[in-house]
């Protein structure tokens, strides 16, 4: 009887475990976190922050540059 006791509480414990994961989960693809893998994928490229850096600032030129001529277009 002890036995069987056991293993239902380690049962129950797993499944909260799990359930407790993928609601985890399920919250954060829900909320974006995983969406920018453009970044994570650029970011093993580079070997230093000031690798890092630069292809950053080279970013934020090419989205100032894109508002840019969208600004433009509209006039």
């Amino acid at each position: 009887m002890e036995i069987s006791g056991t293993l239902f509480m380690m049962l129950i414990v797993s499944l909260v475990v799990s359930f407790s994961v993928l609601a985890v989960f399920l919250w954060g693809a829900k909320s974006g976190q995983f969406d920018d893998t453009k970044r994570m994928m650029d970011g093993l490229l580079f070997d230093s922050e000031e690798d890092l850096n630069d292809a950053y600032k080279k970013e934020q030129k090419k989205e100032q540059s894109l508002k840019k001529s969208n600004e433009e277009s509209k006039n």
